[in-house]
């Protein structure tokens, strides 16, 4: 796919929008930014250059969407450009007030979606000012139909195009070689070899094969959660773990792969580790196979997290897996258990084809071999289809086992 944000842009709101308003019953969303604290979700409506404050305003009436802008004059350009819009109305000294009142008075909406959510960021984007602003220019009668926009976000945001599962299957595959040619023992050698030399091999390997580094997280010894690579060396009996993205036209992967670092004489890792590694290997497998349309975050994690749970390992203290896209955490249903003030809704939504998510779910035993408290990251990239769960590219199912120099 050639990196046409214009297109991809346009293809998704002509596609996708009216279907998921239509399916909630909304007839206008509204999208109210500006500059420094944009939302999340401008890049979506061509709003992500926007200065001063701009509306996009979607409205479904008898099945046909209309796509009319309220901007700046300065910041007619980059809106009109992008093609999304059938109309870019311009203020000047008269601010967006009159425009707004004008637009919502001819469209009269009954349902009206807001980016405001509880539990999901990237649907969270309109800021408490603009609100405030929204209330003063339209009165008590927004209060009346305002909703949230989570649910039509989450299905509009979270499903890919073709062209757009086209660059995540790519940046997938990029990371997966980068990750297999860095796991060998002609990179990595017990007692030189530190975190950093093996983050700079995948930032040079991202480089060549060009995309953009997302993240690199390396690291041996106890856990240390999302952190970056340091100076330790890397030792023999290390489990060397690896949490690497990087992105392709815009759209990131997000794979985690797990090495054992023999010592001297050593055919295999340690029981613990092997038994975890199994273990971990079951409950992903488990989680995957559970990646289906019906089914709800909630459940994908149930079945992951069983799998923990009976073979006596304690549970992990997050969610198997989330989507990703255009973030890492993309917008869209969390597999993760029903706990209220850590999820909330997040993990109620419904899993639909063309989602992607990256399945990891985890524990986090005690091998004192291995420095403390460890986990084992395995972490897949998952197209939803019709008919099921599709791994991209080829997943982890042996642990890798470096030998000693």
């Amino acid at each position: 796919m050639a990196h046409d944000p214009h297109a991809i842009r346009r293809e998704r709101i002509e596609r996708l929008l009216g279907e998921c308003m239509a399916a909630r019953g909304i007839d206008l969303w509204l999208v109210y930014t500006r500059e420094s604290s944009r939302d999340p979700l401008g890049w979506d409506v061509g709003l992500d250059q926007v200065v001063a404050r701009s509306a996009g305003l979607f409205s479904l009436r008898d099945g046909v969407l209309t796509r009319d802008a309220i901007v700046a004059s300065y910041d007619t350009s980059p809106v009109e450009v992008s093609g999304i819009y059938q109309s870019v109305t311009p203020y000047r000294s008269e601010g967006i007030t009159p425009h707004l009142e004008a637009a919502f008075a001819r469209l009269a909406p009954r349902k009206v979606a807001l980016d405001v959510s509880r539990d999901m960021p990237v649907a969270d984007g309109l800021t408490h000012g603009m609100r405030l602003h929204l209330d003063e220019v339209l009165g008590p009668r927004l209060g009346e139909v305002a909703v949230s926009s989570e649910p039509l976000v989450v299905t509009f945001r979270c499903r890919k195009l073709p062209g757009e599962l086209e660059a995540l299957e790519r940046a997938v595959l990029l990371t997966q070689d980068a990750l297999r040619r860095v796991l060998t023992a002609d990179v990595v050698r017990a007692g030189t070899t530190r975190e950093l030399d093996v983050a700079d091999f995948l930032v040079r390997a991202t480089e060549a094969g060009g995309a953009k580094l997302s993240f690199c997280h390396v690291m041996v010894g106890p856990c240390r959660g999302h952190s970056e690579p340091t100076e330790r060396v890397i030792q023999a009996g290390d489990l060397l773990r690896i949490d690497f993205g990087v992105f392709v036209d815009g759209y990131t992967s997000d794979i985690q792969r797990t090495a054992y670092v023999l010592s001297s004489g050593e055919s295999g890792p340690p029981e613990a580790v092997a038994r975890l590694f199994e273990t971990t290997l079951r409950a992903n497998r488990a989680g995957i196979d559970a990646l289906r349309p019906g089914a709800r975050g909630r459940d994908v994690d149930a079945k992951a997290r069983a799998v923990f749970v009976e073979a006596g390992y304690e549970e992990y203290p997050h969610a198997a897996g989330h989507p990703i896209g255009l973030e890492v955490h993309e917008l869209g249903p969390t597999l993760g258990p029903p706990w209220k003030e850590r999820y909330g809704s997040s993990v109620d939504h419904l899993i639909e084809p063309g989602m992607v998510f990256a399945v990891e779910p985890m524990a986090y035993p005690e091998i004192p071999d291995c420095g403390g408290v460890v986990h084992l990251g395995l972490e897949e990239d998952v197209v939803v289809t019709p008919d099921g769960p599709r791994i991209i590219g080829t997943p982890q199912d042996e642990l890798v086992l470096i030998p000693h120099p």
